[in-house]
């Protein structure tokens, strides 16, 4: 597995390096412009990504990336915040998953694997729900002249809920075909919900995804 490791602490670097160097590929930045810099110019499996970097936050260097990047890579990002304010903005950046500081290296080296393993990006055809559309080989979601680039995760939940439509999709079976038989824990999938709502919002459709108590999550993109 190829990893590319954007952190500014060089002790923290080095524990990485120690301990996934065996059995990972594992490529280093200490900027954000270098970090944006090797993502855009090589292939990785996995971007792990500090929040706060010189020269570009690793907020910034995240929403440049989904939007240069032709490739839906996963990102973990690093981050010694944890409220759900902070991983909403995270993930609304383009991440995937996130770790709190200070973390363990096993904990760090299980969230890779896991995230390694995750279903594919979703690719095909386009799909188009009355104005909305989504480009799944790219996480493009369109409405007329107005765009947004979803992170892969939230891709592949739009993709769900636009196959379905207009029929809910339980949470049971978003969270299956998100992350497979490793689930995280329950509210991580509120949190992309919510992101997407507001990845959604931004194109004036804040209320098209419905939320069916005890059946889970549904989309009506139609306009009236």
């Amino acid at each position: 597995m190829r990893v590319l490791v954007v952190e500014d602490n060089r002790d923290l670097q080095a524990n990485i390096a120690r301990f996934l160097g065996a059995d990972f590929q594992l490529d280093f930045a200490t900027t954000g412009p270098q970090g944006l810099t090797l993502a855009l110019g090589h292939e990785y499996d996995v971007i792990v990504l500090d929040l706060m970097l010189p020269g570009l936050s690793g907020i910034e260097l995240c929403r440049r990336y989904r939007l240069l990047a032709p490739r839906l890579v996963p990102i973990l990002m690093l981050t010694a915040r944890d409220t759900l304010e902070d991983k909403e903005e995270g993930f609304r950046a383009g991440a995937d998953d996130y770790l709190v500081k200070p973390f363990s290296l096993r904990e760090l080296r299980l969230r890779l694997e896991a995230l390694s393993r995750r279903p594919v990006p979703p690719s095909g055809r386009r799909l188009t729900m009355g104005p909305l559309t989504l480009e799944p080989e790219t996480g493009q979601a369109r409405r007329g002249e107005r765009a947004v680039h979803l992170n892969r995760t939230e891709a592949l939940l739009l993709k769900l809920l636009m196959e379905a439509a207009p029929e809910p999709v339980s949470t049971a079976t978003l969270a299956h075909r998100l992350w497979g038989d490793e689930m995280p824990e329950s509210s991580i999938l509120r949190t992309h919900v919510y992101a997407l709502r507001g990845a959604l919002a931004g194109l004036g459709l804040g209320e098209c995804i419905l939320t069916h108590r005890n059946k889970g999550y549904s989309l009506d993109a139609r306009e009236d």
